[in-house]
């Protein structure tokens, strides 16, 4: 992982998450199961913005992308 550009990226995440004790982010990565999130995660925002066509949909699409990439750099 890269963990420098990691928290750059999730530092762009919503703030609602900012303010708990472990972020659910962190928790998925330490259960191993991150890859398969934001997998999910990406297909649900293109799903979404192909009947609702809203930019912040796509704004979704990439961010999970960008965290995917941090997290599969070795």
């Amino acid at each position: 992982m890269n963990r420098e550009k990691w928290q750059e990226l999730k530092k762009k995440g919503s703030d609602h998450y900012k303010t708990l004790e472990v972020e659910p982010i962190d928790f998925y990565v330490s259960l191993g199961i991150f890859k398969q999130f934001a997998e999910a995660n990406i297909i649900k925002y293109a799903a979404r913005y192909v009947t609702k066509a809203e930019s912040k949909d796509m704004d979704k699409i990439i961010h999970y992308a960008e965290l995917l990439k941090a997290y599969m750099e070795v």
